[in-house]
């Protein structure tokens, strides 16, 4: 990641990508911190998205390509280019990517606990078997976020 607190132009050959699991990666341009928003890229795979989860801070996400489908607060919306999602503060979300590849843009006020927490689980989330999801729930507690449930499913037409 280029130093955000310095840097007025940061290149795109210059951000680095972490890849979060077999089917997405995320480039943290801010990773945030008091008064610091993190800030971020993801680069995702048809049926990629997190498991249903909550955590103490307001999140939006630019959807800059394809067509991913949220689920926020027991309510589905679908959002495609163009179009922004606001997640408040503790309130139950997730998303899943319905075309081919999603590009999205975040953005949180976690004070750096979430891209902490993405960083300490990638390497669970790459393991061929599948992650620990034990390990990630501890993960996920220690940033503050409660896991409540299993990823989204794609709708079959």
């Amino acid at each position: 990641m280029a130093d955000a607190s310095t840097t007025t132009v940061i290149r795109s050959d210059d951000r680095e990508w972490t890849q979060f699991t077999p089917t997405s990666e995320f480039s943290f341009i801010s990773t945030g911190g008091p008064g610091v928003p993190e800030f971020f890229e993801e680069r995702s795979r048809r049926g990629d998205g997190p498991p249903l989860h909550a955590h103490p801070w307001p999140t939006w996400e630019l959807v800059l390509e394809g067509r991913v489908r949220f689920h926020i607060d027991g309510e589905d919306v679908m959002a495609e280019a163009g179009d922004v999602v606001y997640t408040p503060p503790g309130v139950a979300h997730s998303y899943i990517v319905e075309s081919d590849e999603a590009r999205l843009v975040g953005v949180g006020t976690s004070d750096g606990r979430f891209p902490r927490l993405q960083m300490a689980a990638a390497p669970l989330f790459m393991d061929p078997n599948g992650p620990d999801m034990g390990q990630v729930a501890q993960l996920a507690a220690d940033a503050g976020l409660d896991l409540l449930g299993p990823p989204l499913s794609e709708v079959t037409p």
